[in-house]
């Protein structure tokens, strides 16, 4: 059965936003910092309610960035759905930013950081454990790619937003576990990094492999903005609900 959903190109209208004037204080927004003096950034939605258990996205930031920007990036999905939290990659310095290497150290290291950051989380938030999505942008999202292949127990879906899957050190490893795992892959098309040809021989290998994705391609070099962010939005509450049936 064929499990590729390819959408035509993206128009969903994304949720309205705060006023750009508002400050962080009116969406709950911290710096959280563990003991062992990693930093993470989380974003709690508008109104939260401490009774209600919410799905939390673990968001992976592009190369030469900072953890800081899932303040952006979950406000643009919705400012009601979700807690987030972001890690920062193990590779850089505040100055130049930070990097996901697809070394076998450095993905020990991100393994680390993202369980150390869902553990923080839920220690913190009340969170449903059965509704943690990983999602990530470039380099992020091909880490996110790997790390929920690699521990599909740990999350109800992955997201990548113009991230490749990883290529080396056999992410397919745990294949008969990790296929039921639901993708929603964002593509640019007119993407430097990630290409048409790329794109088409890799959604092959998942789609003999059995896997359920979703695919959304927009017609630019950069697809982390609001049609996007909406996108993932709508899938992951989609998937949300389909997992209750």
């Amino acid at each position: 059965m064929n499990r590729i959903k390819i959408g035509p190109l993206a128009t969903t209208a994304p949720e309205p936003k705060i006023d750009s004037n508002s400050t962080l204080s009116q969406f709950n927004f911290d710096k959280l910092i563990r003991q062992s003096g990693e930093d993470f950034f989380s974003f709690v939605p508008m109104h939260y309610e401490k009774n209600y258990a919410y799905p939390l996205i673990v968001w992976l930031h592009p190369d030469g960035k900072k953890p800081d920007e899932i303040q952006r990036v979950i406000q643009q999905a919705s400012i009601r759905n979700y807690v987030g939290i972001a890690p920062q990659a193990p590779v850089g310095n505040f100055q130049a930013g930070y990097y996901w290497e697809q070394e076998l150290e450095t993905i020990d290291l991100a393994h680390d950081s993202v369980t150390a950051a869902i553990d923080h989380a839920t220690a913190r938030f009340n969170i449903d454990p059965n509704r943690i999505f990983i999602a990530g942008c470039g380099s992020g999202g091909t880490m996110a790619f790997r790390i929920g292949l690699e521990r599909p127990e740990l999350f109800a879906g992955v997201v990548s937003i113009n991230g490749p899957m990883p290529s080396e050190q056999k992410p397919l490893g745990q294949w008969s576990s990790c296929r039921e795992l639901p993708v929603f892959w964002a593509h640019s098309r007119k993407s430097d990094e990630f290409g048409q040809e790329q794109l088409c021989d890799q959604l092959k290998l998942l789609h003999i492999a059995g896997f359920s994705v979703t695919l959304r391609q927009y017609p630019n070099d950069n697809c982390l903005h609001d049609k996007t962010l909406a996108d993932m939005n709508r899938w992951i509450m989609e998937t949300i609900q389909t997992s209750i049936r």
